[in-house]
């Protein structure tokens, strides 16, 4: 099982880091898309998660976020990618499951037009997400409170 993983309903899960077995594994629960959020340098990196991936027959979308320096063109982007692939079962990670799991709570909030406080219970059944992350969902334009 990969770590941290959390299924959010038919087409969507995230989680930490898996290994190339636990890629395999998603294909076979019908996922589609893979989008890594972390830089090449995380100290869990597969460092050949593209061409795993790839074999499998999946989508494959890397787009490192440096959350040290969260800027508005990070979640932008990430809201690009997922309507991109909004017909498509996508598994969203990052090492831990942090970076994935709070631009998910933003695209559900800000994309989705899901309830903050009902999405931010969904994150915390995740993780307990640090203040930058309060500042940067204000920053977007969301209440941003806990």
């Amino acid at each position: 099982m990969i770590e941290k993983y959390y299924l959010y309903n038919s087409k969507l899960a995230s989680g930490a880091q898996p290994s190339e077995v636990q890629f395999a594994e998603l294909k076979e629960q019908g996922f589609e898309a893979i989008v890594n959020l972390s830089p090449a340098s995380t100290r869990n990196a597969l460092t050949n998660e593209a061409s795993v991936i790839e074999k499998t027959g999946m989508y494959y979308i890397h787009f490192p976020v440096d959350c040290s320096n969260l800027k508005k063109f990070q979640y932008t982007t990430f809201e690009g990618i997922m309507n991109g692939l909004k017909d498509k079962k996508v598994f969203v990670h990052c090492g831990g499951n942090i970076k994935s799991s709070n631009l998910i709570h933003m695209y559900d909030v800000l994309a989705n037009h899901q309830d903050e406080k009902k999405s931010l219970q969904t994150l915390y059944n995740i993780q307990q997400p640090e203040d930058k992350w309060f500042e940067y969902f204000k920053l977007m334009g969301m209440e941003g409170s806990r």
